[in-house]
This record gives C-alpha cells, structure tokens and sequence, in this order.
C-alpha cells in the first residue's frame, strides 16, 4: 500500500436505503405507512390553489408526493399524530388542535368526498394508539387541565380503567383536597404489547416518571416506576412512545432514553450512541426497534444497536416502518425505503437531489401548549385570561394584592403574552417548584382564579415591572 492509499479516507458503508421521492422544498414531513400507501403529514401551513389547510396529508404515487383534496384537514394549527387503516377506503386519523389556548384531540375517519371527524375534545390530546384485539384503541390525556380517558376509534369498547389519584393527598402541586378528578398517572405515551397488554407512561402524582400496566383480560391496572431517565433534554421534537417489542409480552418505550418492558416491568438500556438522546423510533412486525439519535438511523432486536448507513451520509428526520416491513425514512430533502412490498414505485434514478444537511426547520404554524413539569425548559404560569373589553394596559389589581410583599418571586418574570389573538397575564418562572409556590399562591388569594403551568414560550407583548414589595407596577 502507497503512502497515497493510506491517507485516503475509508469509503462510506453501502447503504441499503433507496431514494424513492423527493419532499416538496421547506417541507418537513411525518412518515404514516398504512395497508396499501405511505402517507405523510405536514404542519406546514399550505396554500393549494389559494385554499389554506390545517395540515397537509399527502400520498407517495409513482416517485411523487401528491396532497389530494381528499386528504386535506381543514381548519387550522392542526398537526396530525398518526393514521391508520387501510387506503384509500379507511383510514382513521388522530391530531393534535387547538383552540387558542389548549389542544384539542381530534379524531377524522375518511369519507367518500374527504375526512369527516368523529371527535373533539378540548383540554384533550392523544398520547398514542394501539391495537387491541380487534379493537383500535386511543388513550388521551389532559394538555393542562382535565381527565384522562380510553376513546375506541373502530371495533368492540375496551373496559379498561384508568387509576385515579387519591383525592385526599397532594398530586402534581395540587394541594389536598383535590380541586378536580385526577388520575394517578398523567399520560405521555401509550401502547400495548402484542398480547394485549396495555401500557401508560408518564408522571405519577410526586412527578416521577411510571407505568400504568393492564394485563390481557384485566380491567384495572397495576402502577410501577420506571428507572431513572438520563438528565438534561431531549432533542426538538423528540416524541414520547410506546411500541410493541420483540416478544409476546414485550414493548419499547421512548422517551429520550430507551427501555424495554419485559418479564412484566421496565429496564433501561444502553442509547444507540454513547451520550445520544432518541428523537423518534417505529417498531417493525418482528419487534425490531428503528431509531433516530443525532441524525443517525438504528436498529434493534437483540441486545446490540446496529447503526444502518444512510446514502451519502444524509441526516435522519423522521423513520416509520409498515405492516410489510418496508422501513421508511425522511432525510435529506428526500423519502427513503428498504425493505418491503413494492405498493409505492420510486422515482427514476437521478431525479432525487439529497442534501447533506437537513433543510431548516420549517417553523411549526403554532407551538402547542403542553403540561408543565420538572422537566420543562421553559415553565409558564398563566395567571390571568384578558376579558375582551379589558383594556391593553390594566394592571390586575388583585393578582397584584396577591403578590405584595411576596418577595420569594421576585425570579419571576411578569409578562403579557398574545396566543392566538387571546391576551394573557402570564409569568415565565426560573423552576418547576416556583411555578407550583406561584400557582398556588394566587389558586388561594384570588378568589375564582384558575392559574395553570404550561410549558410553552409565547409571544410577549407586554413587560410588567411589578415591585413585589409594595405590589405596584412601575411606570
């Protein structure tokens, strides 16, 4: 070997991904591979035609991605979580929208002349789906206020109960008695093994990550913690899941981290590289979970990560595989397949551009409120609803009476934000704990007050220089 071969850099690993399609420029997609076609979704706010859509739900036909009038969501913020079915005779959809101010769960079978929805659930949102028998089951959870619920999108009700919280002890910063029906375990993701086992992941009432688990022909759960999670946080985007894992009574959970529920409780594994948090994953029929971490694609069976080369080093956005196997993934301006039935056709070769860096991300049409926590980046109390004749510069004489003299949030950032056209009087907190000692301070003082923590970062439209000490606003 020549010193000129030796310094030669090592030729990539073959891919054994193929360029099928490539996605409409400043397009950032979710792939849903159904019965018959690849789908995918967009939050992007489209404008076919002059007609503006909530969510653009598109079919891969012949090398191209097609958005039919058919498949589009009308409306507007919406963001499509799965789809389900066959296509193009039925197909069930769960998304995620809004009202201004909360999520709102919706769910859309598909009609003769378009999607026709049978659900809306303000306050609500679908943690997941699972297939249960012959039943399709959706678990939604509260996005800040409410009560967790079983909604059976096609087939047979499942008698599934869902373990309440005691209503005479403290959950989630709520102080005893409880104000409102909770439930022991908020929901973040759901699933079921391929036995039948349904599982709940998510936040017990000390705000601790666990699992609410429903053996086969049981209707009530038993609740068990999960190992502790890596700290710091989690990529953009980064989705909470279940899915169902390589043996019979086996599933993956995601979140960041990876475990594996199996002889009936949660072990934390090794991440699929060192120091890497998982974005998103889907689970092949045979249970081998496909995973995203740092652009990177995985996949694991066994008990080892094997990383799975993409061509020309492009980085991954998003992976789904189908019922057949065929592994899709979004990278690279392009829609990649391995593996599979052939249902959709590549584009002829050359005609797929792939760019080495993923494309900017297109900003979402609207950030949807989420719960707050201990593991929000950004916790805010919203502590006051603008009434629609207030005028832009009251000065909330009893939220401020609340706070005189309260100096132990004087960290507290008091602002009003704009959502939606709505006004709020809100406070962007340093902590999870100050934001409860906030909430509950003016739950107690302001008389009818229902403050809420939410983890979000809206528009401010307004700084509200509040002296603590003698409850005045600056001028």
């Amino acid at each position: 070997m020549t010193a000129d071969e030796a310094a030669k850099p090592a030729p990539p690993p073959k891919s054994a991904f193929t360029p099928v399609a490539q996605v409409p420029a400043e397009i950032d997609v979710r792939l849903h591979p159904v019965e018959g076609a690849l789908l995918v979704s967009t939050t992007n706010l489209l404008t076919p035609e002059g007609e503006q859509i909530a969510a653009a739900v598109g079919v891969l036909k012949d090398g191209t991605i097609e958005f039919p009038k058919r498949l589009r969501l009308t409306g507007w913020g919406a963001a499509v979580i799965g789809v389900y079915g066959r296509y193009p005779d039925q197909l069930d959809l769960i998304a995620t929208g809004t009202t201004g101010r909360t999520g709102v769960a919706e769910h859309h079978v598909l009609g003769a002349q378009g999607w026709v929805q049978r659900a809306s659930d303000p306050g609500l949102w679908f943690t997941g789906v699972a297939r249960m028998g012959s039943s399709l089951v959706g678990l939604v959870g509260p996005t800040m206020m409410g009560v967790s619920r079983f909604i059976t999108l096609r087939g047979p009700k499942v008698g599934l109960t869902i373990t309440p919280a005691p209503r005479k002890e403290p959950c989630r910063g709520w102080e005893a008695p409880l104000p409102y029906p909770e439930v022991e375990v908020r929901p973040q993701a759901f699933g079921a093994t391929r036995d039948g086992t349904a599982l709940s992941y998510g936040l017990d009432c000390d705000v601790e990550s666990a699992l609410e688990v429903w053996k086969p022909g049981e209707r009530r759960a038993t609740i068990m913690p999960v190992p502790a999670l890596s700290e710091g946080p989690s990529p953009d985007g980064a989705r909470a899941l279940i899915l169902p894992g390589p043996g019979e009574g086996e599933a993956w959970i995601v979140d960041g981290d990876v475990l594996r529920y199996q002889g009936g409780e949660p072990k934390k594994i090794d991440p699929p590289a060192n120091g890497a948090r998982v974005l998103t994953a889907s689970a092949a029929p045979d249970g081998t979970l496909w995973a995203i971490a740092d652009g990177a694609l995985f996949a694991r069976k066994g008990e080892a990560w094997e990383q799975a080369p993409l061509p020309d080093g492009v980085k991954a956005q998003d992976v789904a595989v189908g019922s057949d196997g065929a592994v899709w993934v979004a990278a690279g301006g392009a829609i990649l397949k391995h593996g599979g039935g052939s249902e959709a056709a590549g584009a002829a070769p050359g005609t797929i551009q792939l760019q080495q860096a993923p494309p900017p991300k297109p900003k979402p049409s609207r950030p949807f409120p989420e719960p707050g926590g201990p593991k929000c980046p950004q916790n805010l109390v919203v502590l006051y609803t603008f009434s629609k004749t207030a005028p832009d510069d009251y000065d909330f004489p009893l939220t401020r009476k609340a706070l005189k003299g309260r100096t132990e949030f004087s960290q507290a950032r008091f602002v009003v934000t704009r959502d939606m056209g709505q006004r709020f009087l809100a406070a962007f907190v340093p902590s999870w704990d100050l934001a409860k000692e906030l909430e509950e301070r003016i739950k107690t003082d302001v008389q009818g007050s229902t403050p809420q923590i939410v983890c979000a970062e809206p528009e401010v439209v307004r700084e509200l220089k509040l002296d603590l000490k003698t409850g005045e606003v600056a001028r």
